[in-house]
């Protein structure tokens, strides 16, 4: 039987209503049946139609790559000139990337293993731009060869200078900067406390802001909850209006490592203060302008109206796609951008691309928690590679963050608040029925 959510939603003067939620199905109806009411925010029920399922990757049952690679990301190398306290790398071994004698050979073998042109090529660290003899000669002759694909790079801009950014600009990359506003003292030093790199990441917002080709990155977590006080930090540092700083989020932090579990959600004390303070900042109109909000919310309109059912769903990062593939610079093929060759996550390699396995990857279906799990069509599964005690809190840190977003979506459709929950638990040991939004704090909403 497919879990069913009774959703109490509540607004001022007591009013309550209850809605019926199924995640599998992607249906949202009141209890009498009736469909949610979409016009508000611009939508309406499509016809429906026939979804094709996505793959049940698991070690068991792994998947391949093909040739025709629409996301290709390219792994440069590992290192990096700060040491993030929660970074998703650190674990990982650095030594054997990022030599620019690999470049040529890489750049020759290219026509025999990929087919096409990408939609989408990506650079990747570590730090990419400490490896600038490596990727000023890649990414240069990926340009000439692939003219209408997409770059994107990310980056702490921290190596950044005007030369960097005209040679940026020249090949058309889009960038982002991983930046946490006032919680950068988690992560690294500060770029914008340095005067010579603020320089250069004002340079950077003059030229590519009005473009829409950067945001800053921000990483939540239990020390960095607001994602206003990161952008007016980032907006104060660089003496420009709040309101003009082109954001994204890579949501809420899951963790990799034991510095990823100190700073993860690890009680319901930090959880709960962690959905209050993500729920209001979106009903507020906050954070909406933040892409990945915004898009997250949408997105889940967009579900609801295709009757989109979690069948379909693939994981969050799509690394589970066969048209994506993470490769470094020798050719061996990876679980995603940042896994090193030199462990378990090289799962084959480019020369041999029909031989390629991944087998180190659980699509949500395979995971117990996530069959059972109200926000499920947000989530998609978390980090597809975790697992033991660091998958246990990755999904507790991403149940956290997209009941704020899935609060925030419904309050947006209705109007109302999401108070209660009453359903089958994530998993054994929690409660059946849960307390969102506390209902004194309603006012904010009216």
């Amino acid at each position: 039987m497919l879990p069913l959510y009774r959703l109490a939603l509540a607004g001022p003067q007591g009013h309550r209503r209850i809605a019926l939620w199924s995640p599998q199905e992607s249906r949202l109806c009141w209890e009498d049946g009736t469909p949610l009411d979409l016009s508000g925010v611009g939508s309406s029920y499509a016809a429906s139609q026939v979804w094709a399922p996505a793959y049940p990757v698991s070690p068991a049952t792994p998947a391949g790559k093909r040739r025709a690679v629409r996301v290709l990301k390219i792994q440069l190398g590992l290192k990096c000139n700060y040491s993030c306290q929660y970074c998703s790398q650190a674990h990982q071994p650095h030594d054997s990337q990022g030599d620019p004698a690999d470049v040529e050979n890489f750049l020759a073998k290219l026509p025999d293993w990929l087919e096409g042109e990408p939609q989408r090529i990506e650079f990747w660290g570590g730090e990419p731009f400490a490896y600038w003899k490596t990727l000023k000669p890649l990414a240069e002759a990926l340009r000439t060869r692939f003219p209408q694909s997409s770059f994107g790079i990310v980056s702490n801009g921290s190596l950044l200078d005007e030369d960097k950014i005209d040679w940026l600009d020249r090949l058309g990359f889009g960038i982002g900067i991983s930046h946490d506003g006032p919680a950068m003292k988690y992560r690294g030093p500060d770029p914008l406390e340095d005067e010579h790199k603020r320089a250069a990441l004002r340079l950077l917002f003059d030229r590519f802001a009005p473009q829409g080709r950067m945001s800053f990155n921000a990483v939540l977590h239990r020390r960095n909850m607001s994602l206003t006080a990161v952008r007016r930090h980032i907006a104060a540092k660089l003496g420009v209006p709040e309101h003009s700083i082109p954001m994204a989020t890579e949501e809420v932090m899951l963790p990799y490592d034991d510095g990823g579990l100190r700073l993860s959600l690890r009680s319901e004390r930090d959880g709960r203060a962690f959905l209050e303070s993500v729920f209001w900042e979106a009903v507020r109109g906050e954070s909406m302008a933040v892409n990945t909000i915004r898009e997250k919310i949408t997105g889940f309109f967009r579900q609801l109206a295709e009757g989109k059912p979690a069948v379909a769903l693939g994981q969050k990062c799509g690394m589970d796609d066969p048209g994506r593939l993470a490769v470094d610079l020798k050719g061996n093929a990876l679980t995603c951008q940042n896994m090193s060759a030199d462990t378990k996550h090289r799962i084959g390699h480019v020369e041999a691309i029909q031989d390629i396995r991944l087998d180190t990857a659980y699509h949500w279906s395979v995971r117990e928690e996530c069959r059972s799990c109200p926000v499920l069509p947000l989530c998609q599964g978390a980090c597809l590679f975790l697992e033991n005690d660091l998958w246990t809190q990755a999904c507790d840190n991403s149940y956290w963050h997209n009941l704020a977003v899935f609060a925030a979506a419904l309050y947006w459709l209705t109007r109302l608040v999401l108070v209660e929950i009453d359903g089958p638990p994530r998993r054994d040991g929690l409660p059946q029925v849960m307390t969102v939004i506390d209902p004194l704090s309603l006012e904010t909403a009216a």
